[in-house]
Order: C-alpha cells, then sequence, then structure tokens
C-alpha cells in the first residue's frame, strides 16, 4: 500500500495553550488534518484551529475532561467521524503545580495523577482501539507521543505529586510501547521549562538558567521539531524517550 498525501493524515493533540498550540500550526502547514482537545481553554484551542484552517488544512476543536474515559473516547470519535481516522495521537494536556512537602494534601496527589496520568492513559486507550481497528499504511496504523518531563528522572523539590503523576505517564507510555508493537509506534519527549509559567519571579528564572547548560529556556519549536520528525520523519522508534532539556539532566544538584 501506497503513502498518503500529507493531507490525508489526521492528528489529535490533547490540550496545550502554548506548545500544543505551535504543534498544531507546524502539523497543518505540512498538511496534517488537525483535532484539538481543550476543557478549560477554549478561546486559545479554538484560535489555534483558526490558524490551521486559515492555512489551508483542516481543524476541528473537541470540549473533553479527559479524565473521565467517556470522554477521551467521545474525543476520538469525533475526530474520526469528521476526518476518517486518526493517525497520531500527541498527549499534550498537563497541570504543572507547586505543592510544597509541608503542605501536601491529598487533593493534590489526586489532582496530578487525574490531569497528568489518568487523562492520557483515557485518550491514549482510546486512540489505539480505534487505530488498532483501521487499516495500517506502510505498516503503521497509528502513532502516539506523550509528553513528559524530564525531572521524572532527576526529580527537583516542591513537585512531589506532578512528578510522581508524569513519571507514571512515562511508564505507561513504555508499556504502550510493548502492548502496541508492531503496528503503533509510542514515544516520549520530556522538555525542561518551556518559556517560565507566569507566576515564575525573575529569581525563579534565573535559577532554572544557572541550572541549564545551554543557559537558555526552551521554546515550542523545540519540542515540535522533534515530534513532528517523529510522527513524519520515521518509522522505526518506539518505546523511548527524549529529553529537550538544554542539558538539564546533566547538571549538579
Amino acid at each position: 500500500m501506497t503513502s498518503p498525501e500529507p493531507r490525508s493524515k489526521v492528528a489529535l493533540i490533547t490540550g496545550g495553550r502554548r506548545v500544543g498550540s505551535d504543534l498544531a500550526r507546524t502539523l497543518g502547514a505540512a498538511g496534517w488534518r488537525v483535532a484539538m482537545t481543550y476543557r478549560s481553554s477554549r478561546e486559545a484551542i479554538e484560535k489555534a484551529v483558526a490558524d490551521v484552517q486559515a492555512a489551508g488544512s483542516e481543524g476541528l476543536a473537541v470540549a473533553a475532561d479527559l479524565v473521565d474515559p467517556a470522554q477521551a473516547e467521545a474525543a476520538v470519535s469525533a475526530t474520526v467521524a469528521r476526518f476518517g481516522r486518526i493517525d497520531a495521537l500527541v498527549n499534550m494536556a498537563s497541570v504543572y503545580k507547586r505543592t510544597p512537602f509541608a503542605d501536601l494534601t491529598p487533593a493534590d496527589f489526586d489532582a496530578m495523577v487525574a490531569a497528568n496520568l489518568a487523562a492520557p492513559y483515557h485518550a491514549a486507550i482510546a486512540a489505539a482501539k480505534t487505530m488498532t481497528a483501521q487499516p495500517a499504511i506502510d505498516g503503521i496504523k497509528g502513532k502516539i507521543v506523550f509528553v513528559g518531563d524530564w525531572a521524572t528522572e532527576r526529580p527537583y523539590k516542591d513537585y512531589l505529586p506532578y512528578l510522581a503523576a508524569k513519571g507514571g505517564m512515562t511508564t505507561l507510555a513504555t508499556a504502550l510501547a510493548v502492548e502496541l508493537a508492531p503496528f503503533i509506534p509510542v514515544a516520549t519527549v520530556q522538555p525542561a521549562m518551556i518559556e517560565p509559567p507566569p507566576d515564575f519571579s525573575e529569581d525563579d528564572k534565573r535559577a532554572v538558567l544557572d541550572a541549564t547548560p545551554l543557559r537558555r529556556f526552551g521554546s515550542p519549536e523545540d519540542v515540535n521539531r522533534l515530534i513532528a520528525y517523529l510522527l513524519d520523519g520515521t518509522n522505526f522508534v518506539t518505546g523511548v524517550a527524549y529529553r529537550v532539556d538544554g542539558g538539564r539532566f546533566l547538571a549538579d544538584g
């Protein structure tokens, strides 16, 4: 079977006000049709979808709280109903919250696991089941990319529930790569800080830069060029995690 034209490919991106929106535009410019989910960031996601459409591709915004398995399944179903298949899932949605150890509550753990482990799990299972049932193209029925965090392998303080959930997601991706071979490659991209959060002080920013060997923050493009390669540039990568961290993993302390 010959490969389709790039326009026939369909990606579902979960959330991502900044990096996910940039990825939608990148894939749309490459001819992908793009669906995006949102829970609370409707305006940003609809803007990204409108940009995809303005560039000449097709887009779809889907309201979904992916913590609910039924809504995850509905988001995948809406994508397939609109575009006919799903060639890629990019699990981008995430919640990043500082939780100092002295202030931890059980609710912190529950919230981080829900957003950063349960939601991507439900989205991946729904997408994978749909991909498994569709015809293969060049031996591949679909691809799944998780966006994790470099610090799950070298944790820092004050983010225990977040890092526990993200670490579980990395293991989830590796296990799925085994479950879904040989037809659905699965990979993880592990960024360090991509543009500082709005609540970061100048001291916070300086501390991160001082701990980064390349002495800069990452950009959405730094992450999304790698994701685009995994989706379009190779069919021979699965079960791996790529750090996009400016060297943070190499730094002391």
